[in-house]
C-alpha cells in the first residue's frame, strides 16, 4: 500500500535522535568493590554512620562519585534513615495568608534538616486520603493539614484515623487554623482566636454608632464561617443587639459572589451601615458593590476584613481588618509535628484588629 509511513524496527530507532541521557546504572555493591569495602560498610557510610573511619567515608565517596552513583533517599527514609519531609497540605493555596502559613512551617522543617512539601487537595475526599497515605508510605516526619474543613462526626473520624496511621511510623497530625476536634484528643490543633477577632471588630462598629451591621461570606458547615459567624453574634450579643439573618450573606470565599451578595443586600432600602467580610477577599467584594451603587466608604458603608493581607493598606479607603498571626501558625504547627516542644492538644493564637479609614 502507498502513502502509508513505515513503522521504524529497532535499529531505526536506536540511528535516530538521541533520547535524554542515560542515568547511572551502579548499585551500592560497585560502589562497595570500587571502594574495596563491603557493601554494609559503604551503606553505613551513606546513612552518615559516625562508627565509619574519615579515610574509608571519602574511599567510598569517591568512588560514588567516579560511578555516578545517586542515593536513593526515598528509600533511606523509608527505611528510617537519612532525611525525612514535613508536608503542608491544603485544601487550596488561596492569597498569601496560606502562603504565609506554609513559609512559617518550612522555615522550622528545613532548619531541622527535613524536606519541606506542599500539596493540595482541590477539598476531595479521595484525593486528600490517597495522598494522607502515600505520604505515611514515604515515612513522612509529620503532616500539617492546613485550613478550614466541613464539620460533622463523620470529618471527626477520618481526621482521627489520619492521626492513628501517622501515629504507626511515629509521625503526627497536625492541624492549623483549624479549631480543636472534640473527642478526638490524639488530634493537635493551631489556631488564631477567629471568634475574638471578630468579635472584636463588632465590638468597634457598634461604639461608632452602627446598628445594623451584616455579615458577608457565610458557609454553613465549615469550620472557619462557623467561628466568625460565632464572634459576630458574640459582637451583637455584647451592644444588646439581636441576629437578623437577613444580614447574613451567604456565599463562597471568594470576592465576586461576596460582590453579587452584598450587592442584593446594601441596594435594599433598609441597608446595613456596616459590613463584616469573612476574610479580606469578601471585603473587596463589599468594597466593589458599595462603588457599583454609589455608595461612599466609609460615610455610607463601613467595611471590615479579616486576614490582613499586604494589599489591603493600598486599597482606597485604607481596610480596617482582623490581623491574624499566619506565619506563627505555620511555626507552632511544624514545632509541635515534630515534637520540638510539648503537645498541648489545642494551641490558639491571638488574633489583632487593624483600625484604617474603611472602618474608622
Amino acid at each position: 500500500m502507498t502513502g502509508m509511513t513505515p513503522r521504524p524496527n529497532a535499529s531505526s530507532r536506536q540511528r535516530g535522535t538521541r533520547g535524554p541521557a542515560p542515568t547511572s546504572v551502579a548499585n551500592l555493591r560497585d560502589v562497595a568493590a570500587r571502594a574495596g569495602v563491603s557493601p554494609a560498610t559503604a551503606s553505613r557510610v551513606f546513612a552518615g554512620s559516625p562508627l565509619v573511619r574519615p579515610d574509608t567515608r571519602e574511599r567510598v565517596l569517591a568512588a560514588a562519585e567516579e560511578l555516578g552513583y545517586v542515593v536513593n533517599g526515598l528509600a533511606q527514609a523509608m527505611m528510617g534513615r537519612g532525611r525525612r519531609s514535613v508536608a503542608f497540605v491544603a485544601s487550596h493555596m488561596i492569597g498569601p495568608t496560606f502562603a504565609a502559613m506554609a513559609a512559617g512551617a518550612e522555615s522550622v522543617a528545613t532548619e531541622q534538616g527535613n524536606l519541606f512539601i506542599v500539596s493540595t487537595t482541590g477539598a476531595d475526599v479521595t484525593r486528600e486520603r490517597d495522598l494522607l497515605e502515600t505520604l505515611r508510605e514515604q515515612r513522612a516526619a509529620g503532616i500539617l493539614l492546613a485550613g478550614s474543613t466541613a464539620t460533622g462526626a463523620a470529618v471527626d473520624r477520618r481526621i482521627a484515623e489520619y492521626a492513628r496511621d501517622l501515629e504507626t511510623i511515629g509521625a503526627r497530625l497536625v492541624l492549623c487554623g483549624h479549631p480543636a476536634v472534640p473527642g478526638v484528643p490524639n488530634v493537635l490543633t493551631v489556631d488564631y482566636d477567629q471568634v475574638g477577632g471578630v468579635r472584636a471588630a463588632v465590638n468597634h462598629l457598634t461604639a461608632a454608632g452602627h446598628r445594623r451591621i451584616a455579615f458577608a461570606g457565610y458557609e454553613p458547615d465549615k469550620t472557619t464561617p462557623l467561628q466568625r459567624l460565632r464572634g459576630y453574634e458574640l459582637g451583637l450579643r455584647d451592644a444588646g443587639l439581636a441576629l437578623d439573618p437577613s444580614l447574613v450573606v451567604e456565599c463562597p470565599n471568594e470576592t465576586e459572589p461576596a460582590e453579587h451578595g452584598c450587592r442584593d443586600l446594601l441596594r435594599r432600602t433598609d441597608r446595613p451601615t456596616a459590613v463584616v467580610g469573612l476574610t479580606d477577599g469578601v471585603a473587596i467584594g463589599a468594597y466593589r458593590a458599595a462603588r457599583s451603587l454609589g455608595l461612599a466608604i466609609p460615610g455610607d458603608v463601613a467595611v471590615v476584613g479579616f486576614d490582613d493581607m499586604p494589599l489591603v493598606v493600598d486599597l482606597t479607603p485604607a481596610l480596617t481588618t482582623v490581623r491574624a498571626p499566619f506565619w506563627e501558625v505555620g511555626v507552632r504547627g511544624a514545632r509541635l509535628a515534630l515534637g520540638l516542644e510539648e503537645a498541648t492538644g489545642h494551641v490558639e493564637l491571638p488574633t489583632e484588629l487593624i483600625v484604617r479609614q474603611s472602618a474608622p
